[in-house]
């Protein structure tokens, strides 16, 4: 297999849009049309949305307002169902055009399936799930047919296994680890 035909395959697989710097449509894959159908209502075929159409009007005039200083193009992310549409630019300033690409991912949700995949047994993440539920030790043994003895020893696990010391940080930590909630918080003493 060439080159050319794996980097085909690729982009069918992600979705790519050639635009030009007037916001004309150059050229598209069938997934890319695919996904803006998906994520997009109201629009025209082989064309951008309206409010992607603003959305790339904007990137492209911080790249050239800004002359010399590189900036660098955030993704734009559309959720919808579980799941987000993930639309990157690149631009190509020989050409003066711009390739959009376009991926679909799965949103990751708080649940105690994915809180098993930090590295948490099944009822340390039970357990997890319904400190964040706002349960309390007797709430959470109820819920899980144990004694409270048993969950303060989960609650033990937990806190060694996310290097934490309170259930809050526990909580705080899955989010993170999960990719539901960026953790950038500065401590200024005064």
């Amino acid at each position: 297999m060439n080159s050319q035909t794996q980097i085909n395959q690729i982009l069918d697989i992600v979705g790519a849009i050639v635009v030009e710097i007037a916001g004309e449509v150059q050229f598209m894959t069938q997934r890319a049309e695919e996904l803006l159908s998906q994520y997009f209502l109201h629009r025209i075929p082989d064309s951008l949305p309206e409010s992607l159409q603003h959305w790339f009007k904007n990137q492209i005039s911080r790249l050239t307002f800004n002359g010399d200083i590189p900036y660098r193009c955030l993704p734009l992310h559309i959720q919808q169902a579980g799941k987000q549409l993930i639309v990157r630019l690149i631009p190509d300033r020989i050409q003066e055009q711009y390739l959009l690409l376009l991926e679909e991912e799965e949103l990751q949700s708080f649940s105690i399936s994915a809180l098993e995949l930090l590295g948490l047994t099944k009822r340390e993440a039970e357990v997890l799930f319904w400190i964040a539920q706002d349960k309390s030790n007797a709430g959470i043994a109820l819920a899980i047919g144990c004694s409270e003895g048993t969950v303060r020893k989960h609650l033990e696990h937990i806190y060694d296994k996310l290097s934490v010391q309170t259930r809050t940080a526990a909580v705080m930590v899955a989010l993170e680890k999960l990719g539901l909630f960026k953790s950038e918080f500065v401590a200024v003493s005064s």
